[in-house]
């Protein structure tokens, strides 16, 4: 079972382990106010995995202090050792991706169907 917590009315945050792997989903704002308990969040989750999924199908606005954490995370696997992968979310945050350069194919994105892989 995951820990959910409430932090505010603008975001939630669900954090679950499947064997190995970590999934952290995120539901509401992610902005200045907010990215630092996901990212407390994703700290949190990062330990001892093999993937760690950040899920933001539920997200109905991110700016660039979120996609600063998504890059950010984006970098860390390689020095750390495991995969970070994120499941785009609504159309505004998914153009916000788009801007970033982190299209369709791009290695960061995945398909819920297939996140996290099987250990």
């Amino acid at each position: 079972m995951g820990q959910t917590s409430g932090l505010s009315s603008r975001l939630t945050l669900d954090t679950r382990r499947i064997r190995d792997d970590a999934i952290v989903s995120v539901q509401g704002d992610v902005d200045l106010t907010t990215f630092g308990a996901v990212e407390s969040a994703l700290d949190a989750a990062r330990v001892g995995v093999t993937v760690l999924l950040s899920d933001v199908r539920e997200v109905g606005f991110m700016d660039t202090s979120g996609l600063r954490l998504v890059i950010s995370e984006q970098q860390r696997p390689e020095a750390d050792g495991y995969r970070f992968v994120v499941v785009p979310g609504s159309g505004k945050v998914q153009r916000l991706f788009e801007i970033a350069g982190f299209t369709g194919g791009h290695p960061l994105l995945a398909d819920p169907r297939t996140e996290p892989a099987a250990s």
